[in-house]
C-alpha cells in the first residue's frame, strides 16, 4: 500500500472517528442540557421529570420516556396539575433552517398517553402579580414551525371540591394538528398560533355543567371543520325527589338525550381578543326530553331575559347559519298539588328550522324559527316565530296554527294542575302575537263545539256541580260564527319578568281564550 493511500485512509478515518466522538459529544451535551433544563431551567412552581431520553443528532430526534410534570399554586405551594406521560418523540430537526433560515422546524411531535388530572378547587391565581406577561415573555429568536403534532390516547380528570367532585373526565383523546407555526407576532394574539388543518377524536365526555346537571356523550370526531357527536345526554343528576328536597328555589329537573349531533364548517379563533365561533349549519337528531317541574318549590325570582337579549349579551361573537332539530319529542310535567300527580302534556315528531342564531347579524337579518309538530299525540302543530336579536327592544312575533283538539286530551294537564275536567272539541286555532319584553298583544281565531268545563273538588274525585253550572253559564258553548265559522278574541299582556318566555305566551294565549270563549 503506497504511503498516498495510506494518509488517505488515515485521513478519511479520522474524519469519520472525529464526526463519531463529535456525535457523541454532542449526544452527551444535548442530554446534559436536557436535564439541566428539567432541574434548573423550569419556574419555581413547576417541577418535570423524565425516565430516559434518546437523542440522535444524525436524524435529529429526540424520545422522552415516562415524563412526569406537576404545576403548583404559587401562593399556597398547592399541586393543582399533574401531567404523566408514556413517550414523547420530537421527530427530524431541521438544521439548515435552523442555521440558514432563522427557523426551528420540526417534523413532527408525537406524545403517547398523557394522562392529565387538574385539581379547579386547588389553583388560586398569584394575586400580588399584575399583568407581569410582558417582563417574563421574551421575544422568539426564531420562528417555529411544526409540520405534524400529534397525541395518542390521551385521558383528561378534571376535578372540584364538591360533594360530587368529578367536574370533567374524557378519556381515549386522539389529536392531531399540521401545519403548526407561531413567532413573535402570532405570540402577540389571544390564539398564539396558527395552523393548516386539525383533527380530534374521543370515546365520550362527561361534564358537570352545574350544580345538579352533567352532560354525557358517546363517540365524538372532529374532522375536516365537522363535528359529529353520535349520542349525547344532558340531564339532572339526582332523582326528582331527592332534586326537590335539595332544592331552595325553582328549578327543572330534566332528562334529555340526542340520537346525534352534527355540526358544519366549523371556525373558531380571536376578533379583536373577542372570541368568535361560526357555523353553517347545526343538525340535532332526535331529541327526547322530559322536564319536570315543581311549583311547590319557591320561586326564583330572578329576571328571565327573552332570547334575543340572551343571544344579544353572549360574551362570545356566535354565528350560526342555521339550527335543525329532526324528529324530537318533548315532554312537560308540572307538579302544582301536593296531593296530585302532576299535570303533563307533550309534542311529539318535533321538527323545527332556525335560521340566523347568533349576535353577529345585522339590524334587520332577523332570527326565524319555523316548528312543526304534534301535539298530545294528535293535534298538528305549525309555528313562525321571528325576533330581531339587536332590537334592544327585544321585539318578537310569534304566529300559530294549531289542527283539531279533543278538549279531553287536556285533562291530563288541567285536571291536577287546574282542578277542571274540559269536553267538546277545537276544530282549528289560529293566534298571532307581536310584542317586546314589556308588553305584548295578541290576536286569536278559533273554532269549536260543545265546549263545556267541569270544575272538580280539591281531591279531583267529584264535580262541583253549582260552580260547573254557573261557569258553564258564561262559556259559549258553540264559536261564533263569521263567515268561516270562527269566533275572534284579543287581548293586551304585561309580562312576569321573573318567568320565562313560555310563561309570557301562555299568559297571551290564555288572555285571548278568555276573550273567545267568555
Amino acid at each position: 500500500m503506497s504511503k498516498k493511500v495510506r494518509i488517505t485512509l488515515i485521513t478519511i478515518g479520522s474524519i469519520i472517528g472525529l464526526l463519531l466522538l463529535a456525535l457523541i459529544i454532542g449526544n452527551i451535551v444535548v442530554k446534559n442540557k436536557v436535564e439541566k433544563f428539567f432541574t434548573t431551567g423550569l419556574p419555581e412552581h413547576i417541577a418535570a421529570s423524565y425516565g430516559n431520553l434518546d437523542v440522535h443528532l444524525i436524524t435529529g430526534t429526540m424520545t422522552f420516556s415516562d415524563i412526569s410534570v406537576s404545576l403548583q399554586d404559587t401562593s399556597k405551594k398547592a399541586k393543582h396539575t399533574h401531567v404523566k406521560t408514556e413517550k414523547l418523540i420530537v421527530e427530524d430537526f431541521k438544521y439548515w433552517d435552523y442555521l440558514f433560515n432563522n427557523q426551528i422546524h420540526l417534523e413532527a411531535i408525537q406524545i403517547s398517553k398523557p394522562d392529565i388530572t387538574y385539581y379547579k378547587h386547588k389553583y388560586q391565581p398569584n394575586q400580588n402579580t399584575t399583568n407581569s406577561s410582558t417582563a417574563t415573555n421574551k421575544p422568539l429568536q426564531r420562528t417555529v414551525l411544526i409540520d405534524k403534532f400529534s397525541i395518542d390516547n390521551a385521558k383528561i380528570t378534571m376535578y372540584d371540591d364538591t360533594t360530587d367532585s368529578t367536574f370533567l373526565y374524557v378519556p381515549d383523546i386522539m389529536v392531531t394538528v399540521s401545519g403548526l407555526y407561531f413567532d413573535n407576532e402570532t405570540l402577540q394574539k389571544r390564539l398564539p398560533v396558527t395552523y393548516k388543518n386539525y383533527q380530534a377524536s374521543t370515546d365520550s365526555i362527561l361534564l358537570k355543567v352545574g350544580a345538579y346537571e352533567a352532560l354525557k356523550t358517546g363517540p365524538l370526531q372532529l374532522k375536516n371543520k365537522k363535528l359529529t357527536v353520535d349520542s349525547i345526554r344532558l340531564y339532572t343528576k339526582y332523582s326528582i325527589a331527592k332534586h326537590t328536597e335539595l332544592l331552595e328555589k325553582e328549578r327543572d329537573h330534566f332528562d334529555v338525550s340526542v340520537g346525534s349531533l352534527s355540526v358544519n364548517n366549523i371556525d373558531f379563533g380571536f376578533t379583536d381578543r373577542q372570541f368568535f365561533y361560526k357555523t353553517s349549519k347545526i343538525i340535532f337528531d332526535k331529541i327526547d326530553a322530559t322536564i319536570y317541574r315543581n311549583k311547590l318549590v319557591a320561586d326564583d325570582t330572578r329576571e328571565k331575559p327573552l332570547y334575543s337579549k340572551m343571544l344579544r349579551e353572549l360574551p362570545i361573537a356566535l354565528t350560526v347559519d342555521s339550527l335543525l332539530i329532526n324528529n324530537s319529542n318533548v315532554r312537560y310535567e308540572e307538579k302544582v298539588k301536593a296531593d296530585q300527580p302532576p299535570g303533563t302534556i307533550h309534542f311529539d315528531n318535533l321538527n323545527a328550522n332556525i335560521e340566523n342564531v347568533g349576535n353577529t347579524y345585522p339590524e334587520k337579518q332577523s332570527t326565524n324559527m319555523k316548528i312543526t309538530s304534534t301535539f298530545m299525540q294528535s293535534t298538528p302543530v305549525n309555528v313562525d316565530w321571528t325576533f330581531d336579536v339587536q332590537d334592544t327592544s327585544d321585539a318578537f312575533t310569534f304566529k300559530a296554527d294549531i289542527g283539531p283538539l279533543a278538549a279531553e286530551q287536556l285533562n291530563s294537564f288541567t285536571k291536577p294542575n287546574l282542578r277542571a275536567a274540559l269536553e267538546g272539541k277545537v276544530d282549528q286555532t289560529f293566534f298571532s302575537i307581536y310584542g317586546t319584553s314589556n308588553q305584548s298583544e295578541i290576536d286569536m281565531r278559533i273554532k269549536y263545539d260543545h265546549f263545556k268545563v267541569d270544575l272538580l273538588k280539591e281531591d279531583g274525585s267529584s264535580t262541583k256541580t253549582l260552580l260547573s253550572g254557573l261557569a258553564n253559564l258564561f262559556l259559549k258553548s258553540d264559536s261564533e260564527n263569521d263567515s268561516e265559522g270562527f269566533t275572534k278574541g284579543s287581548a293586551t299582556v304585561q309580562p312576569d319578568k321573573t318567568k320565562s318566555f313560555f310563561n309570557y305566551l301562555w299568559l297571551n294565549v290564555r288572555d285571548a281564550l278568555k276573550a273567545c270563549l267568555l
